[in-house]
């Protein structure tokens, strides 16, 4: 365990030093390798390994087909079909952009790009219609996190590739939990209707012709979601294809149905989505090569020993669990999180007798507080950049009751795992 301590501790040193986490990583691993005297040829392989992966493909492909949603403006229609169903609601502005974040962070798997969409769409709106401006930036902050709960989720991409779990029952696990924090969110804007002037106010029912008319004008982006969990589901395709499938949906939609996307501006969005998938890769390479030393020092197998010793139960494994990621997702952000933690902790889950599934839910749960929590959740950051009277103190403030809701959503996933493996179970 000495060993274990030592590796952390000069991790943290060089992550304080204010490197990117991918040169933090990989710096760190080769330190330990000439500490240790370790052969830096496996380096060199490992990077390699660390990316020649089939489902790790997945990820670019729907880094590349949230920009091309984003770009498209789906996510601005999604608002206006799901308004349209809910506006005559006690706080139905905020009920309309939960569902709409929901649904749009279904068919992207981007927590940025739903919080950077929504927000450009629905921060005006409210603010102008009354809504506190603390409550409207916490809202949105905190229901973008809902891009990598519901599929297709990144961050249950690159879990699946660590642990060899089935990707799709991962996507398949996220659904519940998911949809009972968009109800945990509607609930609680209802509540606050009674409390805030702008939330109380209802707007004139839309016919259900109005209803009707909006909901098909926009239904090719509404089957978008529809169409990749069902091809998972049925079995009609893997992950990866159905990344895909998904890509080659969206550039159909967005350019020959929609033609809110001009050809012109596909190389740019491209290029933003290389530059993204290029920091995800590098970080996966980074903590790969890291990982790899930490099993050449022994350190999993000494962690198992010290489990089995101290009798630590899988409860007891799993809430200790999630205080370290709880503390690791104040400093980095969930793909980091995810790549130093679970690959050290899969033996121990197998010993345990702890579900994989159910595990990899909990940590996705746990790894959306990252991103709403100073000082490094991008969620915060991607809101303060909407306009220029947000100041990030503002959206600080206004996510904080938001994070108890979420705290909620853990506890309930902890506490009864059913919610996270009963899907996944009938497939």
């Amino acid at each position: 365990m000495i060993a274990l301590f030592m590796a952390l501790a000069l991790l943290l040193f060089v992550l304080f030093l204010g490197l990117p986490v991918a040169f933090t990583l990989g710096i760190t691993s080769v330190m330990l390798m000439l500490q240790n005297s370790l052969p830096l040829g496996v380096v060199g392989t490992t990077v390699f390994n660390s990316v020649h992966s089939f489902v790790l493909v997945a990820v670019p492909l729907f880094i590349l087909m949230s920009y091309v949603l984003l770009e498209g403006r789906v996510g601005h229609d999604l608002f206006d079909v799901m308004y349209t169903w809910v506006r005559h609601l006690h706080g139905g502005l905020a009920i309309g952009t939960v569902l709409a974040t929901a649904f749009f962070c279904s068919i992207t798997g981007s927590s940025a790009a739903a919080a950077a969409t929504m927000g450009a769409v629905a921060y005006p709106a409210m603010t102008a219609r009354g809504y506190d401006k603390k409550f409207t930036l916490g809202l949105l902050a905190s229901a973008g996190t809902l891009g990598i709960l519901l599929p297709p989720s990144i961050p249950m991409v690159i879990y699946g590739s660590i642990t060899e779990e089935s990707v799709g029952k991962l996507f398949i696990g996220g659904i519940i939990p998911g949809l009972i924090f968009t109800g945990i969110l509607i609930v609680y804007v209802v509540y606050r209707s009674r409390t805030d002037k702008g939330a109380s106010t209802v707007m004139p029912k839309a016919s259900w012709k109005e209803c009707l008319t909006i909901t098909l004008k926009n239904a090719w982006g509404i089957a978008l979601p529809f169409l990749m969990l069902g091809g998972i589901y049925s079995g009609a395709f893997t992950p990866t294809e159905a990344a895909a499938v998904g890509l080659s949906y969206s550039l159909f939609v967005t350019m020959i149905v929609y033609r809110t996307l001009p050809l012109r501006k596909l190389p740019d969005v491209c290029m933003k989505a290389l530059a993204t998938s290029c920091m995800i890769a590098m970080i996966i390479a980074g903590a790969k090569v890291f990982g790899r030393v930490m099993t050449m020092l022994e350190i999993p197998q000494t962690m198992t020993e010290v489990v089995i010793a101290n009798n630590l139960s899988p409860f007891m494994f799993v809430i200790a669990m999630n205080l370290l990621m709880l503390v690791l997702g104040l400093f980095m952000e969930t793909i980091s999180v995810i790549l130093l933690t679970v690959p050290l902790i899969v033996p121990l889950l197998h010993v345990l007798g702890i579900d994989p599934i159910w595990y990899g839910i909990i940590v996705t749960v746990n790894m959306t507080l990252a991103l709403v929590t100073p000082p490094v959740g991008i969620n915060l950051f991607v809101l303060c950049g909407l306009s220029k009277d947000i100041h990030i103190k503002e959206v600080i403030a206004g996510v904080m009751p938001f994070v108890f809701l979420m705290l909620l959503l853990l506890a309930l996933v902890i506490l009864f795992p059913a919610l996270s493996t009963w899907l996944p179970s009938i497939m």
